[in-house]
């Protein structure tokens, strides 16, 4: 009985984590024209620092940030395609220095050239 309660629950805990991992893999796939931003950690406030920094920068037309993932989702306006260098910089301008960066020219986990 034991053995079974036991065993039960590694089943459970390894079902757990590829849950996580796969939530984790999709929170990095954006669509054609979003770019999706991970950094290291983040809280209610960054989420305020993070949106006020972003939303006022030309071409953006909405931010969204997911506390769990930690990530940082950027929407152009239509017909714009967004410097991953300039996101890279903003964030990093307010201490939010990303870890990776996954846009319409590329993955970064360095700050891009252009």
């Amino acid at each position: 009985m034991m053995r079974r309660k036991v065993l039960s629950l590694i089943v459970l805990c390894g079902l757990a984590f590829v849950a996580n991992a796969v939530t984790a893999e999709a929170a990095v796939k954006p669509s054609k024209t979003e770019t999706i931003i991970m950094v290291g950690e983040m809280c209610g406030g960054c989420v305020k620092r993070i949106t006020a920094k972003l939303e006022p920068m030309e071409g953006i037309r909405e931010v969204r940030c997911d506390l769990k993932a930690k990530t940082v989702t950027v929407v152009p306006e239509p017909k714009m395609t967004l410097s991953p260098k300039t996101l890279w910089e903003a964030l990093d301008s307010i201490g939010k220095t990303p870890k990776k960066l996954v846009g319409p020219s590329g993955t970064f986990t360095e700050k891009p050239k252009s």
